[in-house]
């Protein structure tokens, strides 16, 4: 089974912000749908797209300066048909031993963990470097209806109960770089060596086996203790309930696969259960990766941008510049556009990944500069009505 046994039918831009070279680009693949079926792709892989942006901080509709999260995306969806529907189901891991021949060899039970689905990732990425050479990352959806799916290169998802909220955990992985949160390999009351986590700290942002310095410190609730929580027994998942709100962040004990000596940032997140919100670590996470594709306003828009912003602060709030504006400094303005804009451009990519003091501190400089621009304006009114 393989690429016998179906056939790819093309591309189609279904989100569309801008130049590909440009924007993050993500790539929605079909496996395990018939060319009659392909309809039904396009109404699955819209859902994706739907569930994605109405999830935080997707959601985030952006501001006067800065651009939204969506408009850095891209989603393109390539159209693969296979020769069955569905996908192998081995028996070995209480599937139904059904097979499929379809065209990226998905499959249930990897790993002897039947919810484990994978593909043929080097003949997802074939036929995605020639469709979308500019991709970022892919999601391979599988018709299937039994429960699964899985991160890395390609991720993937079936078409159980809760797929949309499958796909955009798995899309934590392969497109973010997030690590599970959940405390269990095979499941609660399953596994039997999952106890400690081991002292090697995790790449990832949103677990950690350190708590001094904790990777996430400046995201933590004031108040909360660190640990916020600790399991007493490390054979088992701990069965404690949240003792802080459900958006405090802390450290809360049990991730990465152990129920000890591994820590998550909110006491659930996506990463850890489907239905729930990523967890602020996870969005911050999110804003780093897609930050640099927002579309930079060309700067006549970033000036109008702040002459709207300007009209909604309050006088008294206002920085003056000590240094006031006069005719021989407006006249060196149209010397220093680039450099304006580049500086500006710059600033706003990096709103996102400020600390609430950088913020404060940017926020007078920018303020400094609106009360310059409404000086020139003056200037240039004047300078109007000496003519007339």
């Amino acid at each position: 089974m393989g690429v016998a046994d179906g056939t790819v039918h093309g591309t189609t831009l279904i989100v569309n912000h801008g130049s590909p070279s440009e924007r993050w680009n993500l790539v929605i693949v079909s496996d395990g749908y018939q060319a009659s079926e392909l309809g039904t792709f396009a109404i699955d892989a819209q859902a994706v797209v739907n569930a994605l942006f109405a999830a935080p901080p997707f959601n985030d509709p952006g501001g006067i300066l800065v651009p939204s999260i969506q408009s850095a995306v891209n989603v393109h969806r390539v159209d693969v048909s296979s020769t069955d529907s569905g996908a192998d189901d081995p028996a070995a891991c209480g599937g139904s031993g059904a097979t499929a021949a379809t065209y990226f060899d998905a499959s249930f039970c990897n790993g002897g963990i039947r919810r484990l689905l994978l593909v043929n990732n080097a003949t997802v990425l074939n036929v995605v470097n020639a469709q979308v050479p500019q991709w970022h990352a892919i999601l391979c959806l599988v018709n299937s209806s039994v429960y699964g799916g899985a991160g890395g290169t390609v991720a993937t998802t079936s078409k159980a109960a809760g797929a949309l909220e499958i796909a955009l955990h798995e899309l934590g992985h392969s497109a973010f770089g997030l690590a599970d949160e959940y405390e269990y390999w095979a499941g609660c009351g399953v596994d039997t060596d999952r106890n400690n986590h081991p002292a090697a700290e995790p790449s990832e942002p949103n677990v950690t086996a350190t708590l001094v310095p904790l990777k996430w410190s400046s995201l933590v609730t004031p108040g909360t203790a660190i640990p916020t929580t600790s399991n007493a027994n490390c054979a088992v998942c701990d069965p404690q309930a949240n003792p802080v709100g459900a958006t405090a962040v802390g450290a809360f004990e049990g991730a990465h696969y152990y129920h000890c000596k591994a820590y998550r940032p909110q006491f659930d997140c996506k990463m850890r259960a489907l239905g729930h919100d990523w967890c602020a670590v996870c969005r911050q996470k999110i804003r780093q990766v897609l930050g640099p594709f927002r579309p930079t306003p060309p700067i006549y828009e970033i000036f109008e941008r702040l002459e709207v912003l300007l009209r909604r602060i309050r006088i008294d709030d206002w920085v003056v510049d000590p240094a006031p504006f006069d005719l021989s400094r407006f006249a060196r303005l149209g010397q220093v556009t680039r450099p304006v804009e580049d500086e500006l451009s710059s600033l706003l990519a990096r709103v996102e990944t400020m600390s609430t003091d950088e913020l404060r501190a940017n926020l007078v400089q920018v303020r400094s500069q609106l009360a310059r621009l409404e000086a020139a304006a003056a200037v240039i009114e004047a300078g109007l009505q000496s003519k007339r």
